[in-house]
């Protein structure tokens, strides 16, 4: 235990003698419930006065639990937030700073589902994003994770992630299977996350479309709060709702989140139910940490905490109104991502410290909520006092591990942006430099002509930033700019000071494009070492457009291992299609349209048009065209299904169709690859 949190204890004994302290609970096995709704300010919630939207699920929930009022974060980022959440401990103390770039080892730093697993209980999970895919090391210590998202060149937004609604339906089947034994899920939506495009009836109700993705949550929440009492699971389950962060709407510069510690992103809702709703209605103004989830599931059930992390039961903290507490935040984003200073931050109940390299703000909540004034020059003794807090965490820099392109490219579709490189601390205060990550984001946002200038101003304005040198390959690429992509990749590659495998994959990937094999080959290969599973896809890609179809297998199934996502399964059913095995191929499929809809989705990139291939190779032409057609309804940016279906068309004798085809494809893709195939395919067809 570190010495501040010693002496914490003290300080809440003494707070609470003479007050009317909760008797030690405990409860047999109860089924324990974690709710993690992303990207929610406490502060947009009705239970915490705000008016602006209603949760009447989240309401009703509030009558049955404990509210905590001044609940914090530890990370204004995903992963390393949920992290702390299931281990107790704070970023430097889990070792993952960052969305990318890192890896938690769970055989080293058990958490909750572990804990609980060895005591009995099955453990699940379902996420909503891919921030939270098994792959990051998250998903250790469970009996069942479903992290499944349609991936695909050219997703928009709404691809990398899940709907809550999808991700309910699987909470439910788990929750069904499960209910006789004691059981712990963890449920994650990723509403009310950008984009905010809530649906009906929200998106007509609500102008504040991040209050309408705030009632959509509302209402998924309500739907497994529903399930759970119509299985007589509620009323005796220990259930949890928080979120990981909360959203920068403009208020200090950032739209969004991930860079600035100021309170709408740090201050999160933490409601607590307990089983037969003990302790119902209370309302708790001591601070609450994210690092307390755990210590009070254990606490309640009945084993001590494990491991040296700082949180304590929150139950603890019911009557108490000492302001000793110092709850520590952290964003290495700005450092690793751009070159900035890092942030680190303490709030001890009514006043925050944020600290950079650059300098020190102090803020008093108490009047000034919304931290516009900073008086570190005003109030000295308070600083001093506040420093000497922060100096007692853990402040070791991150050291990030390989970012592979996949990550990079899904994480920029989220709204994150920038690549992950060992650098130094650097004096620029993330606040003063906040508006180039909003131009960077509003570039990625631009039409893609529109946005390639913006990120070819940008590189000239700061060629150190290798992810806008990145943004820029991505989205030359998405054009069919193959040569300006190469450059950009080779740019990005030259400003980086270790081997980038966002880079190197993404140069790989434009080769394949531009018919240069070898040189794809060796970017795969050189990024074997640092992303394995990606280094595979993009070396069986590299195989197929070789021709080499026993080398794509291997590398196909290299990547896949043991846990084939849908879109491995249809590359695998591609290849099989080259090898001549139809009935394989059509049977990979079904295998992916199975693993897909029992995670939720409807629709998976080239399923479809693989099938295509495989029934017009079967001489089934009808179903082939038919098939073609449903991928191009789904995903209009496959330009090999256009070109197909074209090609069918005209062996059917329909030349009407076939121009169709051609002349829809560069409507929906008005690139230069577009272009560039339609002609191809007039001319083969003449």
């Amino acid at each position: 235990m570190r010495p501040r949190n010693a002496f914490a204890l003290l300080l809440l004994f003494a707070a609470c003698r003479g007050a009317e302290a909760p008797a030690v609970l405990r409860f047999d096995r109860p089924p324990v419930i974690l709710i993690s709704i992303d990207t929610l300010r406490s502060d947009h919630l009705p239970a915490y006065g705000y008016k602006g939207v209603e949760t009447p699920a989240l309401d009703r929930f509030r009558g049955d639990a404990i509210l905590f009022r001044n609940a914090y974060s530890h990370c204004p980022m995903t992963l390393p937030s949920h992290l702390s959440m299931l281990t107790g401990l704070l970023p430097p103390e889990h070792g993952v700073r960052d969305n990318v770039g890192f890896r938690f080892d769970s055989s080293k730093t058990p958490a909750i589902q572990s804990l609980l697993h060895k005591r009995g209980y099955a453990t699940g999970a379902a996420v909503s994003s891919y921030v939270l895919r098994g792959e990051t090391g998250i998903s250790g210590g469970f009996d069942f994770y479903d992290d499944v998202m349609n991936i695909h060149p050219g997703a928009r937004f709404r691809d990398y992630q899940r709907s809550g609604f999808a991700t309910e339906e699987i909470a439910e089947k788990w929750i069904d299977a499960h209910k006789t034994s004691p059981l712990f899920f963890f449920f994650h939506i990723y509403e009310p996350h950008v984009p905010y495009d809530p649906p009906e009836p929200y998106r007509s109700r609500y102008t504040n479309r991040y209050d309408g993705e705030i009632a959509t949550a509302d209402a998924v929440i309500g739907r497994l709060f529903d399930h759970l009492r119509s299985q007589g699971l509620y009323d005796d389950a220990l259930i949890i709702v928080t979120s990981d962060h909360g959203e920068g709407l403009g208020d200090h510069g950032e739209e969004q989140h991930s860079i600035l510690l100021y309170r709408e992103a740090i201050q999160v809702p933490l409601m607590l139910k307990l089983p037969g709703a003990k302790l119902a209605g209370t309302a708790v103004d001591a601070p609450a940490e994210l690092i307390d989830i755990l210590p009070t599931v254990t606490s309640l059930l009945g084993f001590e905490q494990h491991g040296a992390g700082g949180g304590i039961s929150l139950v603890s903290l019911i009557n108490s109104k000492a302001p000793w507490r110092s709850v520590y935040s952290e964003s290495e984003y700005p450092r690793l991502h751009f070159g900035w200073s890092g942030l680190r931050s303490v709030v001890d109940g009514h006043m925050q410290l944020i600290e950079s390299a650059a300098q020190n703000e102090l803020y008093d909540l108490t009047v000034d909520k919304a931290e516009k004034t900073d008086i570190a020059t005003s109030r000295r003794r308070e600083l001093a006092a506040l420093r000497e807090a922060l100096a007692r965490f853990p402040a070791a820099e991150a050291a990030p591990s390989a970012v592979t392109p996949e990550e990079s490219a899904k994480l920029a579709a989220l709204g994150y942006v920038g690549s992950v490189r060992a650098r130094g601390a650097a004096t620029v205060n993330p606040r003063d430099r906040v508006a180039i990550v909003e131009k960077i984001r509003e570039a990625m946002q631009a039409p893609p002509d529109r946005a390639v200038a913006s990120m070819q101003s940008l590189t000239a304005e700061h060629p150190d930033m290798v992810e806008v040198w990145i943004q820029l390959g991505d989205l030359s690429t998405s054009l069919g700019r193959y040569p300006e992509a190469i450059e950009a990749y080779k740019g990005a590659l030259s400003h980086t000071s270790r081997l980038s495998a966002e880079a190197l994959l993404g140069l790989g990937d434009a080769y394949v494009q531009r018919g240069d094999i070898d040189n794809a080959v060796k970017s795969g290969e050189l990024a074997l070492s640092i992303a394995p599973r990606e280094a595979h896809l993009l070396l069986a890609n590299a195989s197929l457009a070789r021709g080499d179809v026993a080398k794509a297998e291997q590398e196909a199934i290299s990547a896949a291992g043991n846990k084939p996502q849908p879109g491995d399964l249809v590359l695998l059913a591609e290849i099989a299609v080259r090898r001549g095995n139809f009935q394989q191929s059509l049977d990979l499929l079904s295998r992916a349209e199975r693993r897909a809809s029992d995670s939720g989705l409807t629709r998976i990139y080239r399923l479809d048009a693989v099938r295509g291939d495989t029934l017009a190779r079967m001489n089934r032409p009808a179903e082939a065209v038919a098939a073609y057609e449903r991928e191009i309804a789904s995903f209009p940016n496959d330009l090999r299904a256009y070109s197909n279906v074209a090609v069918l068309y005209f062996v059917q004798g329909d030349r009407a169709a076939m121009q169709r085809a051609l002349t829809r494809m560069t409507e929906a893709n008005p690139t230069d690859a577009a272009r560039r195939l339609a002609a191809k395919t007039r001319e083969t067809l003449r």
